[in-house]
């Protein structure tokens, strides 16, 4: 590649705008690792015991004091911690993600993705569709191709199933909050995972039974995570391919959560026709995603996560709510309705006419 030479004005003039925005962009790659290193060196909960001067971190966990109060510095500016007095606090979020005896705890997540970054030339491979990030190892490489052909191995399915989970729960618990599921009295989860979406449900709604259609390597998992909630008297398994394998018949509700950004429109729109196929008149059908506006160049979490999902299987995204609820007609659902339910997500949902 050649480059062409430079071109100086001959009187220099301030530039339209500043640089903060490249510096921010620059420097925030730091941030991912500062947060995964930190959390494995066991700042967190050494903090949780009692809040400590940069000199007693360094001298606690065997670090250079100058890189100690730089890596301080950079968790109390994105607010992972506080300082008072010289002593460094952990603020809510912190004590609610970053503790590994919470419920709530992000570690799996953070230990699987700092191995896989998305560095320069990955990330120049994935837009050029020539590799996946394979986010396990070799054995699994594209993960929605293992997905459609059912064979994740057990050890791989639990890795999944534990990172899928501790990113879920909060947004599963806003579901049973803000939802709407009045009315449903029999719910399939497909792709259900860990099923904390229908753990959260059951504790929310008393009446309502569940079954999460999974993968056969995954159901055993997921009924260890029901077992610890004492919900198997409500919430079954069934071991299937979503694609391939019929679905259990007898629910009035189908919920899909995360799972349609895993999959062009073509796979999607085979997922709903099979909900609209499988549900009774007046059964309805719920879609629970990170939404794009409608230009698509927002908000910023979003399309962060519609690269990570394309990234993972070369034809996933995020998409907006037109084109969600335009699927959804055209497999047949009628009356769309849609849901801010946290932060980051909302919860689509469509009746199928009687």
């Amino acid at each position: 590649m050649t480059t062409e030479p430079v071109v100086f004005p001959p009187i220099l003039v301030p530039p339209p705008s500043d640089d903060h925005l490249i510096w921010e962009v620059w420097l925030s790659s730091q941030h991912f690792s500062v947060l995964t290193v930190t959390e494995e060196l066991g700042l967190f909960p050494l903090l949780a015991r009692s809040p400590a001067t940069a000199e007693e971190v360094a001298h606690s966990l065997t670090l250079a004091l100058s890189s100690t109060q730089a890596l301080l510095g950079i968790l109390t500016s994105l607010g992972f911690l506080a300082q008072h007095q010289k002593h460094f606090h952990l603020t809510e979020v912190s004590r609610t993600y970053l503790l590994p005896d919470s419920p709530y705890y992000y570690g799996p997540a953070l230990h699987l993705f700092c191995k896989q970054p998305m560095a320069h030339e990955t990330l120049r491979a994935v837009l050029q569709n020539r590799q996946t990030l394979t986010t396990f190892d070799e054995e699994v490489g594209n993960i929605a191709d293992a997905m459609q052909a059912g064979d994740i191995p057990s050890a791989r399915a639990e890795a999944l199933t534990q990172v899928v989970y501790c990113y879920s729960l909060p947004a599963a618990l806003a579901i049973a909050q803000s939802g709407n599921f009045v009315g449903v009295r029999r719910l399939l989860d497909v792709g259900g995972g860990s099923g904390c979406f229908c753990i959260a449900l059951a504790q929310h709604y008393a009446e309502m039974s569940f079954c999460i259609l999974e993968l056969p390597s995954i159901c055993p998992i997921t009924q260890r995570y029901i077992a610890a909630y004492g919900l198997e008297h409500r919430i079954d398994t069934r071991a299937a391919n979503m694609f391939l394998d019929a679905w259990p018949t007898g629910y009035d509700a189908v919920f899909f959560s995360n799972i349609l950004h895993m999959w062009d429109r073509q796979h999607c729109l085979q997922l709903v026709r099979r909900s609209f196929e499988m549900l009774p008149p007046g059964g309805r059908i719920y879609l629970h995603e990170m939404l794009l506006n409608e230009a698509k160049d927002g908000p910023l979490t979003a399309t962060d996560f519609s690269l990570l999902a394309f990234s993972m299987s070369l034809q996933g995204q995020q998409y907006s709510a037109r084109e969600l609820t335009d699927l959804l007609r055209e497999a047949g659902f009628t009356l769309p309705d849609i849901t801010a339910t946290s932060t980051s997500y909302s919860l689509i949902s469509a009746l199928k006419p009687v």
